[in-house]
């Protein structure tokens, strides 16, 4: 318990987080400028005609700055054509060239567009050696290295007035940084942390930074504990917000919603992308309407709160909770649902209980329903019901049930509740919020329950009115997200008023568990968006990938444009299919090389058969 929270300004009301200003071009990111969208380009970036023409669409889209892959100085030239050609088209918009392994190319790059983003893992190391035993002199002396390539980028930087953005990538820290600390957030932190010193120290300020990773946990709490680090050192630079590897479709949306959904809340975050393993022009909607769902809180009504901090903002810890049914302790979190004529469950995902409103709608072949008090206590009702009382009616019954929910909000707890509660052990909370601050009015009540020393369960009831999937997708998994990535919730109940299917609505809910990684249903998929380093068609293969191994529970396969990031960034996975050059494949056990140079028509046999070869192995059920 902390009684500071430092890396963010007001935990219960929304604030973004103060940072320097950056100009980049016409843009400017941090400081009172609105949050900045971002998207990538994925053709040949020695393509000029094509670079531009995607360039275009994604502004089309409604993109403020658009990145482009620099493999070398050859595309770093291939840059100032591009801009050219953008720029006759009228379009204003900055460029920002993606450098890996190459300063002399990041010098090239800006002298020809307005931000270069390097990675500290990688820039001045060259090919990783994976040599983890470093003296105190080695260390220094590679620092040294490393600040000697930075001055002579940054004297171009200061000539042409190009920002930077030091990217730290999970799973692509240099051997410096790995043997002091290990693929960490400490590490992580430490990576980008290095730099800034450094860029300081050279006096160069134009600084953007983000420390991205495809583990939800890990990316929430790595920028926290970055933000946390700049503020100990009086340092304000704005953050580039991202989930990598987020993967397509709906569990992209999802994911991306809950992780930088997350940060949002908190007010960090200066710029975004969603990575999604699909067309670059359909990242930036899911960004802008996620950003859209999160500002829309600005000046909201104030909610009262304690000033103390009861969870632990850089790592997970569960909060404490007894069980009740198979809710709290150390069950997982459940997923509850409204019963319709619609729902069949089939060999779809199903929820763990069903909300009626009579005994009449019971169905014999589901066992759990929750059924309002009123209708409980006037039936006959079995077993397999559990009574939903309101607050009034929780305060106003002298003999609770033996088990109950207590649907409530926070405006609504009490000394009363509280006395209650203390009293009655087997009773749920189902815990609502009409605030426009949902996720933080809801962390405020639980703050308020640890406080008073109360461990009930606690469901989080929300309610929403979209008749767009996508729409539905991002506001319920960016309000859930972060309360399931502290560890502060025990279930899911998520209503939609709007034309959202009954089974979708039931996917979301699985799927923002999953991707909070409270509770695994499904495979996981670990996908980038490709650039101009993939040499694939990675959309097809990613859908053939999917198609063999997506009733795998709890499996994580990784499918990777190339191995500039494929090895580092599959860290998370247990299985990587990365390319590794033109219509070539190699596959990997974690980060272990196990079959080099396939080509794509039998990459996707072949990882089937390593799946199995590890025992990972299960086969589909019969349709």
């Amino acid at each position: 318990m902390s009684h500071e929270p430092l890396y963010c300004e007001d935990l219960f009301n929304y604030h973004r987080n103060p940072t320097r200003p950056v100009k980049v071009g016409i843009k400017t990111i941090g400081g009172n400028s609105p949050i900045q969208i971002q998207s990538m380009t994925t053709t040949n970036s020695l393509d000029a005609e094509a670079t531009a023409t995607q360039v275009m669409s994604i502004l089309d889209a409604g993109a403020d700055i658009v990145r482009i892959t620099t493999q070398g100085r050859s595309e770093a030239h291939t840059l100032e054509q591009v801009k050219r050609i953008i720029r006759e088209k009228g379009y204003e918009a900055p460029l920002v060239a993606d450098i890996h392994f190459n300063p002399n190319a990041a010098k090239v790059a800006a002298s020809n567009v307005e931000k270069v983003r390097i990675n500290p893992g990688n820039f001045s190391g060259g090919a990783k050696k994976f040599n983890l035993d470093y003296t105190n002199q080695q260390y220094n002396e590679e620092l040294a290295v490393a600040k000697s390539k930075l001055s002579a980028f940054l004297d171009v930087c200061k000539q042409y007035g190009t920002a930077i953005r030091v990217g730290t990538n999970h799973g692509s820290l240099s051997d410096r940084i790995m043997s002091r600390y290990g693929d960490t957030p400490q590490g992580m932190v430490e990576a980008c942390m290095e730099y800034l010193r450094m860029c300081e120290e050279l006096e160069f300020r134009d600084i953007v930074l983000s420390i991205k990773a495809s583990n939800t946990r890990i990316m929430v709490h790595t920028v926290r504990l970055l933000v946390s680090a700049m503020k100990k050192e009086n340092m304000n630079y704005p953050l580039h917000l991202g989930v990598t590897e987020a993967g397509s479709e709906d569990e992209g949306r999802i994911k991306s919603a809950v992780g930088s959904g997350a940060l949002l809340v908190d007010g960090l975050g200066d710029t975004i992308r969603v990575s999604l393993t699909e067309d670059p022009e359909k990242e930036v909607p899911v960004a802008t309407k996620l950003v859209k769902h999160i500002t829309a809180r600005n000046n909201h009504q104030p909610i009262p709160s304690t000033d103390k901090l009861y969870f632990t903002p850089f790592e997970y810890n569960r909060r404490k909770t007894h069980a009740v049914l198979n809710m709290g302790g150390d069950n997982v979190p459940v997923v509850i649902c409204e019963a319709v004529d619609e729902f069949s469950t089939g060999k779809a995902l199903k929820p763990d209980y069903l909300v009626i409103e009579s005994p009449d709608d019971v169905k014999n072949h589901y066992q759990k329903y929750l059924i309002p008090f009123k209708a409980w206590k006037t039936a006959n009702t079995s077993d397999n019901t559990i009574p939903v009382l309101t607050a009034e009616e929780f305060i106003d019954t002298p003999e609770l049930p033996k088990t109950s929910f207590l649907s409530i909000s926070y405006p609504e707890f009490n000394d009363e509740i509280t006395d209650k509660l203390r009293e009655n052990t087997q009773v749920i909370i189902l815990l609502e919020s009409s605030h426009i601050n949902r996720p933080v009015e809801q962390r405020a009540f639980i703050f308020k329950l640890i406080e008073q020393q109360l461990t009930h369960p606690v469901v989080l009831n929300n309610k929403y009115e979209d008749d767009n999937d996508e729409d539905f997708q991002i506001k319920s998994a960016a309000d859930a997200g972060i309360l399931f990535l502290d560890g502060l919730a025990d279930g899911l109940f998520l209503h939609n008023l709007g034309k959202i299917k009954h089974q979708e609505i039931i996917n979301t809910a699985f799927g923002i568990l999953q991707s909070s990684r409270v509770r695994f249903t499904k495979t996981e998929f670990i996908s980038c968006p490709g650039c101009g380093r993939t040499l694939f068609d990675l959309q097809e293969t990613t859908r053939q990938v999917k198609a063999r191994t997506s009733h795998l529970k709890g499996l994580k396969v990784a499918v990777m444009g190339c191995v500039v990031n494929g090895v580092g960034e599959m860290a998370d996975a247990d299985y990587g299919y990365i390319g590794s050059g033109p219509d070539t494949v190699s596959l990997f056990k974690k980060r272990e090389l196990i079959k080099r140079n396939l080509s794509k028509e039998e990459a996707v046999d072949e990882l089937i058969n390593l799946i199995k070869e590890h025992g990972d192995w299960v086969e589909p059920p019969q349709k």
